[in-house]
This record gives structure tokens, C-alpha cells and sequence, in this order.
């Protein structure tokens, strides 16, 4: 395991990301909606990121404020890309940055 990365992706709340087929994952990130994302279970079940590959990362539960910043923050209601850096500590990986990234044409 590395000791620090860097991934993108669409973010989705883990509550949703159990409901998604495999197969879907990636067509159903890029729909999902800021508002989904907000809503207070959601909030509450944490997050994670979806690839352009299809695979779906899950964050830490330090990651969710990050999150939720950029959330709050961004003007795109739907398909909300993220780059999110994190490190290896105390034995698990910690999320240190989340940045918005603009969308995909």
C-alpha cells in the first residue's frame, strides 16, 4: 500500500453507493445529484469517490467535512468531481485534501 495518493472521481454518499449495481456505478455517480448528497442519512453514511474506471473508493469518516465543504460550496447540481489526497497513518489512510474539480465536457 502506498504511503500517500491521489485519486478522482465523482463523489456519492455510501448509503447510495450500496444501492448501485457494480455494473452501474460509474453512470450512476455521474448522476447523482448534490441534493442526494446533502440529505441528512446521506450525510451520516459517509462517502466515497467513483473513477472513471468504475471502482469506488471509500473515505474515511475525517473525509466528510472536507466533503461537505466543497459541497456546500459547489454551483454543479449533479455528477460533482473530486480530487482527494490522502496518507497512510496509524495504520489506516487519512483524507487530507478534497478539491472540486471542474466538469468533464
Amino acid at each position: 500500500m502506498a504511503d500517500e495518493e491521489t485519486f478522482e472521481g465523482y463523489v456519492v454518499d455510501i448509503a447510495c453507493l450500496r444501492k448501485y449495481p457494480q455494473n452501474a456505478l460509474l453512470s450512476k455517480a455521474r448522476r447523482h445529484t448534490l441534493d442526494c448528497a446533502l440529505m441528512g442519512h446521506c450525510v451520516e453514511s459517509g462517502y466515497g469517490v467513483v473513477g472513471d474506471d468504475g471502482v469506488a473508493r471509500y473515505l474515511d469518516s475525517g473525509a466528510t467535512p472536507k466533503v461537505l465543504d466543497v459541497l456546500k460550496a459547489t454551483r454543479a447540481n449533479r455528477g460533482i468531481r473530486l480530487r482527494v489526497g490522502r496518507a497512510f497513518r496509524d495504520g489506516q489512510m487519512h483524507t487530507d485534501r478534497v478539491d472540486e474539480l471542474a466538469p468533464l465536457p
